[in-house]
């Protein structure tokens, strides 16, 4: 009889097909050895299934081989996902095969595969797809991964600054902790601002960030200080003249 299996299961049993029996007969006296030339490992296609040795004094017995075909099998072939830094270079990209059978740890041709992202790339989420893979035992097909790209934490320092009692405000300015991929500051600016003014008293004041926004970026702020220093202040005694009395002589321009 004709039989079939998937690939890497177990032999089926071998069976045979009486045709010509008589006299109520179900089998001959010396039933037939049934085998075949494939093993539960052999790979896909078609081997023969052979019954000889039967034996019977009231037939003459001929043979018809039968067929046992192995089938394939499912493969699935998914994608994992993965994850990165913004900035930070691609991961490696792997995969995960469900239905390999026989031992086999992948198929005959390994698949390639790729994803739309580089390391250049925003943060968000970006296909990984696997394809190109072959083994004439499996049917191939595929799950995509997706690789996220995470934003990475940027620090906002504002300087600090410093300028006389008096003297206009200085210009303010931010350092930036963790600009990566090549950023100079992030998409959109802070606003940096502080309490003191051109007038404000000898003294510390706050300088403050805030405002700054950009998708590839945690941003987390620092504040600063802007110290008012005090000036020099010369203080210096008017000449006076007085009369030999010791009263005051008040016109100047005159010599006692």
């Amino acid at each position: 009889d004709n039989k079939d299996k998937n690939y890497g299961a177990a032999l089926p049993v071998l069976t045979v097909t009486y045709t010509g029996l008589v006299n109520g007969d179900l089998a001959p006296a010396v039933p037939p050895i049934k085998y075949t030339t494939a093993t539960a490992s052999s790979p896909v296609g078609y081997y023969p299934i052979i019954a000889i040795g039967a034996a019977d004094p009231n037939y003459t017995i001929s043979y018809t081989p039968g067929v046992l075909s192995i089938l394939r099998v499912g493969l699935l072939i998914t994608a994992d996902n993965k994850s990165k830094d913004y900035g930070a270079p691609l991961p490696t990209l792997t995969v995960t095969y469900t239905g390999l059978v026989n031992g086999n740890v992948a198929p005959a041709t390994l698949p390639t595969i790729a994803t739309t992202a580089t390391a250049f790339s925003d943060a968000g989420d970006y296909p990984i797809t696997a394809s190109g893979a072959a083994d004439p035992n499996y049917i191939i097909s595929y799950a995509p991964g997706i690789l996220t790209v995470d934003p990475v934490t940027l620090l906002i320092t504002a300087d600090d600054k410093s300028k006389d009692y008096g003297a206009a405000l200085p210009i303010l300015t931010v350092t930036y902790t963790g600009l990566v991929n090549g950023d100079l500051a992030p998409a959109t600016l802070p606003t940096i601002s502080t309490t003191a003014i051109a007038s404000s008293p000898a003294g510390t004041y706050p300088i403050t960030a805030i405002g700054a926004a950009d998708p590839n970026y945690i941003i987390s702020y620092a504040p600063g200080i802007l110290t008012v220093d005090p000036v020099t202040l010369l203080i210096t005694a008017e000449n006076k003249s007085m009369c030999e009395n010791g009263s005051v002589y008040p016109y100047a321009n005159y010599t006692v």
